[in-house]
């Protein structure tokens, strides 16, 4: 009985659909906390705008 069940979750790791949704809930489920995630993205953006900003006053 043990060594079936063995088979069938080897069988599912090799599954394409299996790993698809693996990743996913990793990607969704098991990344950081939001007050990280959006500290990231604030500080992505302010980056940009900065460069933007920078562009703007050196070539106007």
């Amino acid at each position: 009985m043990p060594y079936d069940l063995y088979d069938y979750f080897l069988k599912e790791k090799n599954n394409p659909i299996f790993t698809e949704v693996t990743d996913k809930v990793r990607e969704n489920i098991w990344k950081e906390s939001i007050a990280f995630i959006t500290s990231i993205e604030w500080m992505t953006m302010e980056n940009k705008m900065m460069v933007k900003l920078y562009y703007y006053l050196r070539y106007s």
